[in-house]
This record gives structure tokens, sequence and C-alpha cells, in this order.
């Protein structure tokens, strides 16, 4: 029964050691061996940001749309031209 134990024990170890380096040479990051490799991101940095593409540009938006914000709708524009200006 010892004998069977310490066997299995070193069947165990030996599978460990080669899930062990296949997990290493499967990383092309810790394995420069493997050959040139591209690391590059092929998204952009702001693909997943909340505020993007938000400023308003007044040759693209001509006609009267529903803006939820005060300070840029066209009211609060007319109003600032008429009353302010």
């Amino acid at each position: 029964a010892a004998e069977a134990a310490r066997l299995e024990a070193e069947r165990k170890a030996r599978e460990e050691k080669i899930r062990v380096e296949n997990i290493l040479k499967g990383n092309p990051l810790l394995n420069p061996q493997a050959g040139p490799s591209e690391f590059k991101v092929k998204r952009r940095w702001d693909d997943d940001v909340v505020f993007k593409n938000c400023a308003k540009n007044d040759s693209d938006n001509k006609k009267k749309d529903f803006i939820n914000d005060t300070l840029r709708s066209e009211f609060h524009r007319k109003f600032m031209d008429r009353y302010i200006k």
C-alpha cells in the first residue's frame, strides 16, 4: 500500500509539472522563444468610454431635436440671443 501511495504521489507530481510547463509555454509573454508575435491592441482606448462624441456641432445638428441639457437646448440659445446679448 505504501508503494502504491508513493507511485501515485510521483505520478501526480509529474502531471503537475507537465501542466505548469504547458501553462508557461502557452503564454506568449513568458515564452519569447515561441517566435515574433503581435501584441497590439486592436481597439482604440476610447471605444468604451461613456461620454464619447458629446460635443454639439452646429453644422451637423441644424434640425431641432430634443436635447436633455438646459444650456445646449435651442430654447436656451434663443433666450440668450434675444435677452442677454
